[in-house]
Parts: structure tokens; C-alpha cells; sequence
């Protein structure tokens, strides 16, 4: 594919949070994803953090508008702490090298 999106897990925490569907405790996994757009493979630009929980019990999957209030304090806490890393702009950053270099070595 030559453009698309990709989603990588950012950061990941189970809190002792109670499931709303199975009632156990301790068996969310609260995931942080992060998402970018790339072309040829390569990372240009990032698409922002979103968030969803799923237990390991019931296999319930919630995106984080659907969670209940202690879930949802709980994931924006977690998605404050969570940072978008440097290589989803690598292509954005090739680009601007390569406009640097001709601009100073090139046109001497």
C-alpha cells in the first residue's frame, strides 16, 4: 500500500477497576493507541492518541466515550502521560533535512 494509516500501542495499564459487564476486578487492560499516516511505509505525520479499554475476562472492548466514569478517569490519566514519539514525523523530518542541505551546500 502506498498511503495508509497505522496504530501503535502507545502505553498500556491495568488498574483495579471493577468490569461494568462481568463484574471482576483487576481484568481491564487500559491501551493508549496512537496513530499515523505514512507513505511508502514511512511515517509522516501523526494523527493523534485515542484510547479504549478491554477485559481479559469477557473480552469486552469499550472505546473510551462509551466508559464509565472511574474507567474514564483513569484513561486520561494514563493518555496525559502517554507521548507521541519522534518517529511518526521521520518522513516530515527527512523532507526538511533534504530542503536544508540543497539550500546551503547545493546553491554555493
Amino acid at each position: 500500500m502506498i498511503v495508509g494509516k497505522k496504530t501503535r500501542i502507545l502505553k498500556s495499564e491495568n488498574p483495579k477497576i471493577t468490569c461494568p459487564k462481568c463484574q471482576k476486578t483487576a481484568t481491564i487492560t487500559l491501551k493508549i493507541l496512537g496513530d499515523y499516516g505514512h507513505l511508502f511505509q514511512i511515517p509522516f505525520i501523526s494523527k493523534g492518541k485515542r484510547g479504549e479499554s478491554k477485559c481479559s475476562h469477557c473480552q469486552q472492548v469499550l472505546p473510551h466515550q462509551e466508559m464509565q466514569h472511574d474507567l474514564k478517569l483513569a484513561y486520561f490519566e494514563l493518555k496525559e502521560t502517554a507521548k507521541i514519539p519522534i518517529w511518526f514525523f521521520a518522513g516530515l523530518i527527512a523532507i526538511k533535512v533534504l530542503v536544508i542541505y540543497k539550500i546551503i551546500f547545493i546553491n554555493q
